[in-house]
């Protein structure tokens, strides 16, 4: 993604001081106040793809619904769903908005597990939105002031550095070196870091529990990766500061994040969420299992409506103690293709599985700087890892013990010890592969 030019950087900020206030008010506001605002949101994006955006247009003349046909958050149920292929059959010309000038436009790119590469086209003068995420993300952690330092560790740069000086924002690319990595952030000093759960796995290695605490760091946002609420608290404990995980995509951006009580709030000024029935347009009620299909409010240049995440979870009116009245969402599952399916046909989800990987290193004890879990058929799974200093070789054989106890069921065990775990292209580490499909 290229960089602000002096003139978007400062239409930015100045949206960004303009709404500032409202944003910070929304997550607590009544349930009214926050419906009200996605429909006029959802009504005037559905206006403008109707009329300017190919894809769109032939999709809802398709299914005879217009514009006109939006007046409730209920009504969105008649308009049909999108998923990235056909996105990407779309692209360029039927998939962004007429008329949109590329010189003035932001470009990321997304691949997750697919690995089809989508390119994401943002206005870069509209995009003060994420900017307002960004800092409610990491201000609802800790105090987040304009002179702190802000680290995060991704793919590519954010578009600024900073706003004119104030919330300073570092790069570390994902594939830097982790003895490289721990250089920048004693050089840096941050007081916010924002990174892949591996890469915190792998500072936590190298640094120890007295060098994890003395990069003094005042809270850790992860993302882009599972990982267990187990593990986090563990991670937390190290670093001497809460580690909080966040839900988002390319395509949806920010979508959800925990607050401090641990809970998953959506950002609903944002995105509008619904959870339907898998590999159906049925919208299931508040509270069922289903898949994640999100609208983002805010892009008109590429709009992305009822776009199909492929991810699995449950929308639930908020209880948290924080005060939130955001929706929640509960039992993120991660995409469905990160489950294993055993031989009775028992599905275990990417949360059991990292469960059941963190029970074995630390109730088995075993000194294990990374691993990865493969099912490559019902009845074989292997268990990648690599050493930790303090590593024994019966440690591998307790182990596999420990995995078949948890599973249950006869399954074929393996472990194997690797020097490294290679990345995806875009720098992940994927702790969780299935080759068979529920």
């Amino acid at each position: 993604m290229r960089p602000f030019t002096r003139r978007e950087l400062a239409v930015n900020t100045v949206q960004i001081a303009a709404a500032f206030p409202g944003f910070w008010r929304r997550p607590f506001a009544s349930r009214g106040q926050i419906r009200g605002y996605q429909l006029r949101r959802l009504q005037a994006l559905v206006a403008h793809a109707y009329a300017n955006v190919p894809l769109y247009a032939e999709l809802y003349r398709g299914a005879h619904v217009s514009p006109r046909d939006l007046q409730t958050l209920e009504d969105l149920r008649w308009f049909p769903t999108v998923n990235k292929d056909d996105v990407l059959a779309a692209y360029p010309e039927a998939a962004l908005s007429r008329g949109l000038d590329p010189r003035r436009c932001l470009v990321s790119k997304s691949s997750g597990s697919s690995g089809q590469v989508l390119e994401v086209v943002h206005q870069a003068d509209r995009v003060a939105v994420q900017g307002l995420a960004m800092h409610r993300l990491l201000a609802q952690y800790a105090p987040y002031r304009p002179w702190h330092r802000f680290v995060y560790v991704y793919t590519s740069a954010y578009p600024a550095s900073s706003l004119f000086g104030t919330y300073p924002m570092i790069l570390v690319p994902t594939l830097t070196p982790i003895d490289r990595l721990v250089e920048r952030l004693h050089l840096l000093r941050p007081h916010l870091l924002a990174c892949y759960p591996s890469h915190l796995r792998e500072l936590a290695n190298a640094l120890g529990p007295a060098g994890c605490k003395a990069l003094g760091l005042r809270a850790i946002s992860v993302s882009s990766e599972p990982s267990s609420q187990r593990e986090r608290d563990q991670l937390a404990a190290q670093f001497g500061c809460g580690v909080y995980d966040e839900y988002s995509s390319e395509e949806l951006t920010r979508i959800a994040a925990q607050c401090k009580q641990g809970s998953y709030h959506v950002f609903e000024d944002v995105v509008h969420l619904e959870v339907l029935a898998p590999d159906s347009d049925q919208v299931l009620a508040p509270g069922e299992a289903g898949e994640v299909v999100g609208t983002y409010l805010h892009n008109f240049a590429m709009p992305f409506i009822r776009y199909r995440q492929g991810d699995t979870a449950r929308l639930e009116p908020s209880r948290c103690g924080c005060g939130r009245t955001f929706t929640q969402l509960t039992e993120l599952r991660g995409r469905r293709l990160d489950a294993f399916v055993l031989p009775s046909g028992r599905v275990l989800t990417s949360g059991w599985l990292l469960d059941a990987t963190y029970s074995f290193l630390l109730d088995v004890g075993a000194q294990i700087a990374a691993f990865r879990l493969i099912q490559h058929s019902v009845g074989h799974v292997e268990i990648l890892l690599v050493p930790g200093r303090s590593w024994r070789a019966d440690m591998a054989t307790a182990v596999q013990a420990r995995f078949a106890e948890l599973v249950g069921e006869p399954l074929r065990v393996e472990v194997r010890l690797v020097d490294a775990l290679a990345r995806s292209a875009a720098g992940k580490h994927q702790p969780i592969i299935s080759h068979v499909h529920p």
